[in-house]
């Protein structure tokens, strides 16, 4: 009972927490979609240059660890580009970062699934690149690449439990300021595993679900 008066008592900055949390996820996954998408095309392309370009960007944000992308972003990209950023932001760039080449791969993968012939068909009807990306291409590659995507979500989710060593307010810092303000962790760490566990049981189930009733995707579940 004294642990659930505890939650109840500092509720107010644990649901601010896990706002931010949420809202840093979705804003993440949003950027990253449009960002891995433009890289896939980058990697797809007929210039070498930018083949090569596209390449390298997508495996530096695939096989560096978060938290280092997250350092590296808050304290030495300022550096570079002359401008400080707040500790949101730089969360924000980092997640869009890796995410980005995670679903970069994930959606050559999805267009590169897609039969040849189909393609060859369309530019037998004298159909250019994009349209042919637009209306033969993606919709199918979609479907297959969705379980994928939403896989990602999850690991971004997962992924923002770290950005608090930069002190984002989300739901870790908070439940630490929680934490030292009452010098009583179990119940308040506990509560933040639960949380985590919660959403991403949800999510994971949804995952399944959605791949099961998509026959014509083929993406194993990474969770």
């Amino acid at each position: 009972m004294r642990a659930l008066r505890l939650l109840w008592e500092y509720r107010d900055p644990l649901i601010a927490g896990m706002g931010i949390t949420i809202l840093l996820s979705v804003l993440a996954m949003v950027a990253a979609i449009v960002i891995g998408l433009i890289a896939c095309f980058g990697m797809m392309a007929r210039w070498r240059g930018l083949r090569y370009v596209a390449f390298l960007l997508v495996e530096f944000c695939r096989d560096t660890p978060i938290l280092v992308q997250l350092i590296w972003v808050h304290y030495a990209l300022p550096d570079i580009v002359g401008v400080k950023f707040t500790a949101f932001e730089s969360a924000f760039i980092a997640l869009t970062m890796q995410s980005s080449g995670y679903l970069a791969e994930e959606y050559r993968a999805g267009i590169q699934s897609i039969e040849h012939g189909q393609v060859e068909a369309a530019q037998s009807l004298g159909l250019r690149w994009w349209p042919i990306m637009r209306h033969v291409v993606l919709p199918q590659a979609v479907i297959r690449m969705l379980p994928g995507v939403l896989n990602q979500f999850v690991t971004c989710f997962k992924s923002t439990s770290i950005v608090s060593v930069i002190a984002v307010p989300d739901l870790m810092y908070e439940a630490s300021l929680v934490v030292s303000a009452t010098f009583v962790s179990m119940p308040v760490y506990t509560f933040v595993a639960l949380v985590y566990f919660v959403f991403v049981l949800a999510v994971s189930a949804g995952v399944r679900q959605l791949a099961s009733r998509l026959p014509t995707a083929h993406v194993a579940t990474r969770l």
